[in-house]
């Protein structure tokens, strides 16, 4: 059976049932480590990979991973990983890769209807963790056109991906405002997180529904932030402290699991994409 959480610091974040986590953080503030400790953990449990960096930093430099993991048996394999858009770079790429997700989660509603009440994981579908990262920077950069078809493809995705899509989307910026990102949408993540202290628009935004004078205060050090998951048992966010992650060549483990997971027992797909 595919477990239907992962961990961080004393918390249980559940993927089953789950949008993904909403992380906002200042510069500094750990955001990236938090990102990347998430994204190994979904892997670890075979979650296949996505990766949006427009910023081309250091997400985006895991694309020389793909290179190296898969040239040693098949140069082309290593090509065609990059130009399907497992890695992203512009806004174009990345509405074509949500195109392409939002299609695949349509074809698993489709295509699993035997069981009432089953989810992705009773199918045994495999999971996928989608990396956003600087959402804000993404549209930003993004012409009109393109970044509507980024949001409406999310919205689907986070609106409908709950039960069968098994897409845990990991979105994290900068700052939030009701222009980069509805309230009604930041509420539909399953985990919200906020990094250091940050500014009284984005904390509301990330933890609507609660009083920003009950929120506690966290030591302003990197790493340390505070989380809400929906199955808390109070409104208020707690405070957490990402998993030391100094030691961990991120690279190495990336490409390790990405071998590993290679060969899986999860459902074959006949309309996977990649």
């Amino acid at each position: 059976m595919i477990p239907s959480s992962i961990k961080l610091d004393q918390y249980s974040i559940p993927i089953q049932g789950s949008t993904g986590a909403l992380i906002v953080g200042k510069p500094g503030s750990g955001k990236s480590v938090l990102v990347s400790y998430l994204m190994l953990q979904l892997m670890s449990i075979g979650a296949f990979p996505l990766i949006f960096d427009t910023k081309r930093s250091d997400f985006f430099s895991l694309r020389y991973v793909f290179h190296d993991t898969f040239s040693i048996e098949n140069s082309v394999t290593s090509t065609k990983s990059v130009e399907k858009g497992q890695i992203c770079s512009t806004p174009g790429q990345v509405a074509k890769l949500l195109r392409q997700l939002t299609e695949l989660m349509n074809q698993r509603y489709e295509h699993h209807q035997a069981h009432w009440g089953w989810d992705w994981i009773n199918y045994k579908l495999r999971p996928i963790v989608v990396v956003f990262d600087e959402f804000s920077a993404t549209l930003s950069e993004a012409d009109k056109k393109t970044a509507n078809e980024i949001i409406n493809y999310l919205k689907q995705i986070i609106f409908k991906g709950r039960q069968m899509g098994g897409i845990y989307l990991i979105l994290a910026s900068q700052r939030l405002t009701a222009d980069v990102l509805e309230r009604n949408i930041s509420s539909e993540f399953s985990t919200r997180i906020g990094m250091q202290n940050l500014d009284r628009v984005s904390l509301s935004l990330a933890f609507p529904g609660c009083d920003l004078n009950e929120i506690p205060v966290v030591e302003n050090i990197p790493g340390h932030g505070l989380i809400y998951n929906d199955l808390f048992n109070t409104l208020i966010p707690q405070p957490f402290i990402t998993p030391d992650m100094s030691h961990v060549n991120v690279p190495k483990v990336f490409k390790h699991l990405i071998v590993r997971n290679d060969v899986n027992n999860f459902t074959c797909e006949d309309y996977w994409p990649w």
